[in-house]
């Protein structure tokens, strides 16, 4: 076997994933969850294809089926700060700045789909304070943490809880 063909089992259970994971975010969150659930997979592309980065960010998908079952859609914010917060953490092993850039565009594309949605100026400014807190405090928790799966997760889940509970604001 040759060297260039070793890794294709890895990268088609990925794309396995990646398809199922996009799919569940279309059929049942429709397109604004798909587009934010897309940019979670420029991680492993960018630090490498492992198991690890999809076991963080497959529970996700607990937000979508938290939506599904009460119907709720302000879920999709804790939803798209997981990924946000995912996406800094997993792109900060390459560097921090480029694991806040990442985590930042996750924001951005958040806001621009909230602002299609007709989301008022008001509740914009709050989602933007609240998310810009939130990303602050990923970045500074992966910045000063020791790199650890549970640390990783730790800090995912606790920013999609903080955007949770940002939605009493």
């Amino acid at each position: 076997m040759s060297t260039d063909q070793a890794p294709r089992p890895a990268l088609a259970g990925f794309i396995a994933v990646e398809l199922a994971y996009l799919a569940a975010a279309h059929i049942v969150g429709g397109p604004p969850w798909t587009v934010v659930g897309m940019l979670a997979f420029v991680a492993p592309l960018v630090t490498g294809l492992r198991r690890a980065s999809l076991a963080l960010l497959v529970p996700s998908l607990a937000w979508l089926v938290l939506f599904r079952v009460t119907g709720n859609r302000e879920l999709f914010f804790p939803f798209a700060m997981y990924v946000a917060a995912y996406l800094a953490v997993s792109l900060a092993e390459r560097d921090t700045r480029l694991g806040a850039a990442g985590g930042s565009f996750v924001v951005a594309t958040f806001l621009g789909i909230r602002v299609l949605q007709r989301a008022t100026l008001q509740v914009l400014a709050v989602e933007f304070a609240v998310a810009a807190a939130i990303l602050a405090a990923v970045v500074a928790a992966r910045a000063t943490l020791r790199k650890q799966p549970a640390t990783d997760a730790m800090i995912v889940a606790g920013a999609s809880l903080l955007a949770y509970a940002g939605l009493a604001l």
